[in-house]
Formats: structure tokens, C-alpha cells, sequence
């Protein structure tokens, strides 16, 4: 019975010791291209099951003992793994190299590229989530967006559904832009990371018109080569204003 008693305590003894060593892991998903944080990507503890979502930051925390298995995903990333050490820093970094669907020479089939088809994806998705489209809306010949009947827009109870189409032209655009200058097209031509990409993505990123009118990937790059040079000539004024 003294022998029972004394391995339940040691049980118990090596189970606490265990549980005191559970801490919180802080950090953040980033692109091993650009650097850039990706947001809404997931983490999982492969021990405990527990599982968390970065934030719009690309920030995470979850829990975790020495030891422990940890994964990380992301869409259209490829996932990776790291086993926790006590060792790490507080902040750890967990890159994610991105798979070809962030390009914009990846084509999927003979008829659609990438963007296309989330473009259709993105449709159905947004008809399913509002009802059935009124009549007076169908899609364009050359496969982007709506065409809405402006004399509908003025009846009451169509005006919520034109805000909603409007809404989804602008959400749309924006997918456009990310598709044709990416920040993974950007970094792999100019070499540019972190905040620096950052920084030339704010001041460079060409209107989606701009874009409309060159649709060319060689007009992409001719641009980009434009742009790095006046990028760079100003980075010592830059660098000078600072201090």
C-alpha cells in the first residue's frame, strides 16, 4: 500500500513538473519570400490539439511544453513544422514559403489563370451568400465583374443590392492587383524584403486601370524595372531624413 502511495505521488510529482513547464508561445506566420506577416493563417500543437488563428498581423499564441510538436498552414502556402525548445526568444518567426499559385504566370488550365478562376469562385460565393442576381446583372464578355442596370439602383429595394455589388467591384479590384503585383513578384525581381518591400509596395502598387490597360506581364516588369531605380536613387534621401 506505502509502495502504491508513494507512485501515485511521484506520478503526480512528475505530472505537475511537467505542467509547469507548459508556457506560451508568441510569434508570427511570415512570407520566406517578402518577410511579410501573413494573416489568418493556423497553428496547431500536434500533443495537446490545440489549435489558433493569426491575427490580421500575422501574430499568434498559443501553448505549449518543451518538446512539442508545433505546425503551421496557410492557403497557398506550403505548411511547415518546428519542435518548441525552451530556448527559443519570446517572439519566434515561422516562414512560409508560398506555392506557385501567387504568381501570376501560374496557369491552371488552357482557358482560366489563377485569378480567373477565384474570380469565379469569388462570384458563386458572393450569389450564393445574397440570393439569386436580379435579371439586369450578368457578367462582363471579357470575364471580370458586373454590369448593373443604374435604373434599378434607384428603386428602394435595390439599393442594398447595388452597395453589395459595389462593394465586390472593389473587392475585386483590389484581388486584381494582388494577382498582377504581388508582393512575392515584387521581392523576387527587386530583391526587396520586410519593411523595404513594404515601403516600395505603398508608394508603387499601380492602379488597377493601370493595370486593365497593360495586361501583359512584360509591361509588369518594364514598369517594376522603372520603379526599382527611382526606388533606390531615392533611398539615400530617404535614409537622410530619418536622421
Amino acid at each position: 500500500m506505502r509502495k502504491l502511495f508513494c507512485l501515485l505521488t511521484v506520478c503526480l510529482f512528475l505530472l505537475s513538473a511537467l505542467q509547469a513547464q507548459r508556457t506560451y508561445v508568441n510569434g508570427y506566420l511570415r512570407d520566406s519570400m517578402t518577410h511579410l506577416t501573413i494573416p489568418g493563417g493556423t497553428i496547431n500543437n500536434a500533443q495537446t490539439k490545440a489549435r489558433t488563428t493569426a491575427d490580421y498581423k500575422g501574430f499568434f499564441r498559443i501553448e505549449a511544453a518543451p518538446g512539442d510538436l508545433l505546425y503551421a498552414t496557410a492557403a497557398n502556402y506550403r505548411h511547415d513544422t518546428f519542435t518548441f525548445q525552451l530556448l527559443f526568444i519570446d517572439t519566434v518567426s515561422i516562414f512560409l514559403a508560398p506555392t506557385g499559385a501567387l504568381l501570376p504566370t501560374v496557369t491552371v488550365t488552357s482557358r482560366y489563370n489563377k485569378y480567373q478562376l477565384d474570380s469565379l469562385q469569388r462570384l458563386a460565393e458572393f450569389t450564393e451568400a445574397r440570393g439569386q442576381l436580379v435579371p439586369t446583372i450578368g457578367r462582363r464578355t471579357e470575364g471580370f465583374g458586373l454590369i448593373i442596370n443604374l435604373d434599378r439602383t434607384f428603386k428602394k429595394k435595390y439599393r442594398d443590392k447595388a452597395g453589395a455589388e459595389r462593394l465586390f467591384r472593389r473587392l475585386e479590384e483590389h484581388a486584381y492587383i494582388d494577382y498582377r503585383f504581388s508582393p512575392q513578384l515584387v521581392a523576387y525581381y527587386t530583391g526587396l524584403k520586410g519593411e523595404q518591400l513594404r515601403a516600395f509596395l505603398l508608394r508603387y502598387t499601380p492602379s488597377y486601370t493601370w493595370l486593365r490597360q497593360h495586361p501583359t506581364n512584360e509591361a509588369v516588369l518594364y514598369y517594376l524595372n522603372e520603379k526599382i531605380k527611382e526606388f533606390r536613387r531615392s533611398a539615400p534621401a530617404q535614409k537622410q531624413a530619418a536622421f
